[in-house]
């Protein structure tokens, strides 16, 4: 294509603020071509494409090679024309609660897209790695799993990247939905054990999981990790609870007896708030039975991934989020705890709910 290139090269392309190209033609000094993306398929005016059907004339071969001699900046983490590449993209509306964008180089305008678009992998697999991750196996037997199965060569760590990756993205999704809550919440805490923390007598270092649940609908509210069983890790669990039931509070909280919960809830939620604290399994009635079943759970989880990597880990939300909207609950009539607090997602491929919930 000699004559594309001489056309890039001769000044005779111009951008149009529509997103098209006019392109000057080469034989007739007073004729022009309009060349543009429409989608994916890049179209021109010219009797070449027109009536001779060839797919890629001179003058769209010319705008291809213009565009790619423009300077562009590139980044990793950034949106990126599904176009030309260029990350010089600015946020145009919504369609259909999906962000368009609109790039500054070509004009060219695009959905947000799929955080799984461009995978290595199927995202299937991904999707279900995480799956099987938080049903319970182990790292190891979720890759000797994937790769039995579907013959593949995956490593434990690749699992534990993807949960790095991906668990934070679903996060922000599903924090931006609003559950129906009750006014009533438990709330309790356990131990892990940390790679990364500091060490007493020869022991793995301690850290403390604090969970707060509703207790109408079972679902957990928070899910905060702290590197102390003080007042400071109670109020950080509180005040995430506070977040992702978008600024609602209880008017009863029911916690066992650490001090640590007394001056958190007087702190946090103030007198509107009716602390019992002192309760348990065997004090009927006052019983925190819920949310202390709920921990027995993931004491036995926590022993198969023998100690979380870092107090930053995404274990702990990747849990709360298969307990909310993946696992249904046999007391909830086989719903999840998502689903009795009012939150119904796109059921298009409701066997996948990992990749339902990263598509939102």
């Amino acid at each position: 294509m000699e004559r594309g290139l001489l056309i890039s090269k001769e000044g005779s392309i111009i951008q149009n603020s529509s997103g098209s190209f006019t392109v000057h033609s080469q034989t007739f000094t007073n004729k022009q071509y309009e060349v543009q993306a429409l989608e994916s398929i890049w179209v021109c005016s010219c009797p070449d494409f027109e009536y001779r059907k060839i797919e890629c004339c001179k003058h769209i071969y010319g705008v291809k090679l213009w565009l790619e001699s423009q300077p562009k900046i590139f980044a990793e983490d950034a949106t990126k024309c599904d176009q030309c590449g260029s990350i010089r993209v600015m946020k145009y509306g919504l369609y259909k609660e999906k962000q368009v964008y609109k790039c500054k180089d070509c004009q060219h305008k695009f959905k947000e897209p799929s955080l799984l678009k461009g995978l290595k992998f199927d995202p299937e697999i991904v999707t279900f790695a995480l799956d099987l991750y938080f049903s319970g196996l182990s790292l190891r037997k979720v890759a000797r799993n994937l790769n039995d199965h579907f013959e593949l060569d995956l490593s434990f760590s690749t699992i534990y990247s993807w949960i790095q990756k991906y668990i934070p993205r679903i996060s922000e999704n599903v924090n931006s939905l609003i559950p129906q809550l009750s006014n009533q919440w438990h709330v309790d805490e356990l131990f892990v054990k940390m790679k990364d923390g500091e060490t007493s007598k020869g022991q793995s270092g301690l850290a403390y999981l604090w969970n707060v649940m509703d207790r109408e609908s079972r679902f957990l509210i928070a899910s905060k990790l702290s590197e102390k069983r003080d007042i400071n890790g109670a109020i950080q669990a509180f005040n995430e609870a506070i977040k992702n039931s978008h600024g609602n509070k209880p008017l009863t909280i029911y916690t066992d007896a650490l001090r640590a919960y007394r001056e958190g809830v007087k702190q946090v939620f103030g007198q509107q708030t009716d602390h019992v604290a002192k309760c348990g399994i065997n004090k009927p009635h006052a019983n925190n039975n819920r949310i202390e079943r709920l921990n027995g759970s993931l004491r036995e989880r926590v022993k198969v991934q023998r100690g979380w990597k870092s107090h930053k880990s995404a274990i702990a939300e990747g849990q709360r989020i298969y307990y909310n909207f993946v696992k249904p609950h046999a007391a909830l009539n086989g719903k999840t705890p998502a689903e009795k607090a009012g939150i119904e997602l796109d059921k298009s491929n409701s066997k996948n709910k990992f990749r339902n919930l990263l598509e939102i």
